[in-house]
This record gives C-alpha cells, structure tokens and sequence, in this order.
C-alpha cells in the first residue's frame, strides 16, 4: 500500500524488506507464510533483507508477513508474490503450468492454507509453551524482553491464536477430531505427490514454496496432535528437494 507507513525509510532501490516474525530456534519462520514468501525470494533470486517484527509491528492489514519494495507496503503473502512478479519483471515459475495442473495447485494450495494450516492453529493454542523455549523463540530475546515473553507475551499469543481457531471453527473440534482431519489432509498431499520429485514434475512451482513453509510446522516444531507416520515420510522427501 503507498500510503502506508515504512518500517525502512532509507531502503534500497530493488530491494525487499521481509518483516515477519523473529527467527525460532528450530525451523526458520514459525510463520508459514513468511515462509512461503522467504522460499519464493530465495527461488526467484530476489535479494532480500529479513526484517523482525518483534511481534509489535504489523502490516496495515494487521498481517505478517509483509514486504516494503521501492517505498511500498504489500501485505498478504499471495498478493507478495503477485505483486514482485510484475516489480521484477519475473517470469512465473507457473507459467509452464497446463490449465488443469494450475486448477490443481489451486486446489491443493487452498487445502493448505485454509484446512491444514488451522491445524497447526489449533495445535498452538492448546499450547505453544515450545515459544518460550530454545526450540522458539528464547535465543532471539535476552534481559527483560526474555522475561516478559516467557512469563507474559507467549500466553498471550496461545489465548489470540486459540480465539481465531475458534473463530475459524477449528478450535471447536477435539483433539481426536482434529488428527482426523489432519490426517485426511495430509494424506491427500501424500497421494498426489506420490514418487514425483515436485509436486508438477522435475521443477518446483509455488506450490511447492506453499507446501514446504506448512510442513515445516509439523514435522520440525514440537507438534503432537497430528504427526501423520504414513505421511511422514513423502512430506520429509518433499522437505529435502527444497531444503
């Protein structure tokens, strides 16, 4: 957005500024959308500077993550991407995609981001005392900021993240409910990734960038509820190529 409020006022010409959370301890992003953003530059070849927000400071939509490019705010990590597309003049890495395989990723894409992805949810606000491990997010802060997101802030953030899974619906759910759902889900990626090397063929495409910023949360976090061990081995083949 350009009349939002820059985070970096001396920026860099064609140059992202990344902001999302601060780094955990066991995965890169506890974020899958920053992830998913982070992926894609990385992919693309764009240079980027990661930015933290410190879990103060949020787009003007109230999201993370969000990029700020040649003086504008872009939120939303789909519209980040759209969006850096035409700023760079970049080719898609979809554009080889056939119309029935862009439907696919289309689908798979929403399975993710609106089904799979309340499970993680839903998972953290039953508890996410991991936060506030060296696991989380304890090596990022030291003294008093250390303290009060140990003792205060991450409780805080597993009562917000409950009430939008409740919100959502997720959150009403048992537990034994919620590794059914999560296990339909993740079996239905295993099914259609099967023996391929990405989820299209020999080429990542984004939804490749999208599966592998969610999965990360269930395999490398200290999840519990919904490890999937007939999933688990594709989903970690998947983590490999684009490790």
């Amino acid at each position: 957005m350009p009349g939002a409020r820059l985070l970096k006022r001396d920026w860099e010409k064609d140059h992202v500024y990344l902001v999302q959370f601060p780094r955990a301890g066991c995965i890169p992003s506890p974020s899958p959308f920053a992830l998913k953003v982070e992926t894609w530059l990385r992919m693309a070849d764009i240079p980027y500077t990661n930015i933290s927000n410190e879990f103060t400071k949020m787009s003007s939509k109230g999201q993370i993550p969000f990029v700020e490019v040649n003086g504008r705010q872009v939120a939303d990590s789909n519209f980040i991407i759209d969006h850096l597309i035409e700023e760079f003049n970049k080719k898609s890495i979809d554009d080889r995609l056939t119309p029935m395989e862009k439907s696919y990723a289309r689908a798979y894409h929403a399975l993710v981001e609106d089904s799979l992805r309340w499970v993680m949810m839903y998972q953290r606000g039953r508890d996410n005392k991991w936060f506030a491990t060296e696991q989380g997010f304890i090596p990022y802060f030291s003294g008093i900021k250390k303290f009060a997101f140990k003792n205060i802030m991450c409780d805080q953030l597993r009562k917000k993240i409950m009430s939008q899974a409740t919100a959502q619906g997720m959150g009403r759910n048992t537990p034994d409910e919620v590794v059914i759902l999560a296990k339909k889900d993740l079996d239905a990626i295993s099914m259609f990734l099967g023996n391929k090397k990405f989820f299209f063929g020999d080429r990542p495409a984004t939804l490749d960038c999208t599966m592998f910023a969610h999965l990360v949360q269930f395999l490398y976090t200290p999840l519990v509820y919904a490890r999937n061990k007939n999933t688990h081995g594709t989903a970690q083949s998947e983590l490999g190529r684009l490790h």
